[in-house]
């Protein structure tokens, strides 16, 4: 990256993110796919990749913890990153513009290509919260279907896929390939990490995804999906895995802190 480039960059991370407001083992199978499609990010909850690819389940239920905010980083550098997670089941964290967002985070494209942005360095980790418990008649969480009858046990615990989106662009500048002139859009996932369950108040594994990230101008960005949970488990009071993809009806709710060279590190 160009030295002028990159203070650019940091002049507009600056401007832009300053304020910018679970131990789990993950093991994974890295899948490269083709980026040269493009799925649309500016449908926000709808994974339009179609990127493919397999991984493996990490083991064990985690214990250990984080807060979650910008005081789990230590030394030199911007604050952690975080990010408000707080949709309906099957629904997908990507950035990208929902239409209501709700109570959930949500950079745009454009947003999320600086903040994401760095030559090496870049880590994301989970922090899960506990179950929201919806007003009857109400959406409360991004795409929550209404009319249903709540989870009579809410999770204890949830697991999710990671995958990784590449930022393109549809008019890059002719002059200066560093710049796009409009039209950000998301290619397809790839990468996927699969995490085992992480409990409730706690936190994931780090997730460092600087290495398998595709070197790209614009900017590689993480996108959450396929939430499950141990609720519908419990009516028997046996102790299961979070198998089950979250209801339609019901929120699941977590915290994404992002790292980057700009940023400063995790402390565990």
């Amino acid at each position: 990256m160009k030295m002028k480039t990159k203070i650019i960059s940091i002049v507009i991370f600056t401007l832009l993110f300053t304020a910018c407001s679970p131990q789990e083992t993950v093991t994974t199978e890295t899948i490269t796919t083709n980026n040269n499609g493009g799925g649309d990010g500016n449908t926000g909850g709808t994974d339009n990749g179609g990127g493919t690819g397999t991984g493996n389940n990490g083991g064990g239920t985690q214990t250990n913890s984080c807060a979650g905010t910008t005081s789990d980083g230590y030394g030199d550098g911007y604050p952690i990153h975080h990010f408000n997670l707080f949709l309906a089941g099957h629904q997908t964290w990507v950035p990208g513009t929902y239409s209501d967002p709700l109570l959930s985070d949500v950079p745009t494209i454009n947003e999320a290509s600086i903040i994401f942005k760095s030559d090496s360095r870049v880590k994301v980790r989970l922090k899960i919260h506990s179950q929201p418990h919806p007003t009857a008649g109400e959406t409360y969480c991004y795409g929550r279907t209404t009319g249903a009858a709540g989870d009579p046990y809410t999770y204890t615990k949830l697991r999710m896929r990671v995958s990784l989106r590449d930022v393109l662009c549809q008019n890059p500048d002719p002059q200066n390939s560093n710049n796009c002139l409009s039209g950000f859009y998301l290619g397809n996932s790839y990468g996927y990490q699969y995490l085992s369950p992480v409990a409730v108040n706690s936190c994931s594994n780090v997730i460092d995804i600087g290495a398998i990230r595709n070197q790209t101008t614009y900017g590689t960005v993480v996108q959450v999906d396929d939430v499950k949970a141990d609720s519908t488990c419990q009516s028997n009071n046996t102790q299961c895995p979070a198998e089950q993809i979250v209801r339609r009806a019901s929120c699941w709710h977590m915290t994404m802190q992002i790292v980057t060279d700009y940023t400063q590190d995790f402390k565990n």
